[in-house]
């Protein structure tokens, strides 16, 4: 998993799985997209973040990586 921040987009980005492109984009929620690959769950996107967390907590995620995450975070969808 790894999550980025973007202060000129003003948006975090939160990745479950590497080099995969995005097939499809949810929103659902106001500024909250999920993204697929299929029915895989590989991303959410949080728009406006810094009106949703404290500035002081937004610049600990500038890039936060942690490779071995468990497979529940990305989980395949049913549709």
């Amino acid at each position: 998993m790894k999550i980025s921040y973007d202060p000129k987009a003003d948006a975090a980005y939160i990745y479950f799985i590497k080099n995969k492109k995005s097939t499809r984009t949810e929103e659902v929620g106001e500024g909250l997209l999920v993204d697929y690959n299929g029915k895989e769950l590989i991303g959410i996107e949080i728009l406006d973040i810094s009106k949703k967390l404290p500035k002081k907590e937004i610049k600990f995620i500038t890039s936060i990586e942690k490779v071995d995450y468990p497979r529940a975070v990305a989980h395949k969808i049913s549709k």
